[in-house]
């Protein structure tokens, strides 16, 4: 009998500490998601200082100065994972070193700047400058929760089927 209820307990302890890892992951997205919706927030702002301090020069900020051949500087990758637990999947965020423009032919267009910072002339505001930078940390910061995401999932399958065996054995 008592063999029994320390495997009983055991069992108790394991689902336990699976339900803190599920809440420990929650506190990861809840911070993830809490700076991509700071990140954005302050992007836009000094977007829009930007574009008040730009509009006395001449020079916009505005979709018509992108060019329409430009790739994305930065890519998230997803790999699903091979491992014991479901659901699991690896992501990564890979920045290009430049930026790759391409014609319609898919060819590169070296006519074109790299640096999106420079179409808008060589000295840009501050603010736009720093809109760069915070639009890159809150993308860092959405594969951030991305992963969390994954790994509440993961975590939260793995509490149930614990539970469920927990269920499952007999109480003496």
């Amino acid at each position: 009998k008592k063999m029994a209820d320390e495997g009983r307990d055991s069992r108790k302890e394991a689902v336990d500490d699976a339900l803190r890892a599920f809440l420990r992951c929650v506190d990861e997205y809840q911070a993830a998601s809490a700076e991509v919706a700071a990140c954005c927030k302050s992007g836009v702002f000094d977007i829009a200082q930007a574009r008040k301090n730009m509009a006395g020069k001449g020079i916009g900020v505005s979709q018509i100065h992108y060019p329409a051949r430009m790739r994305a500087r930065a890519t998230v990758d997803v790999t699903p994972s091979q491992g014991e637990e479901e659901g699991k999947a690896s992501m990564s965020l890979k920045m290009r070193e430049e930026q790759i423009l391409v014609d319609e032919d898919g060819n590169e267009d070296p006519s074109m700047d790299r640096d999106p910072i420079k179409w808008f002339g060589l000295l840009v505001p501050v603010q736009l400058k720093n809109s760069q930078k915070t639009f890159k940390r809150g993308l860092e910061s959405a594969v951030g929760a991305a992963r969390a995401v994954v790994a509440m999932e993961a975590t939260w399958a793995r509490y149930e089927r614990l539970l469920e065996d927990l269920r499952e054995t007999p109480q003496e």
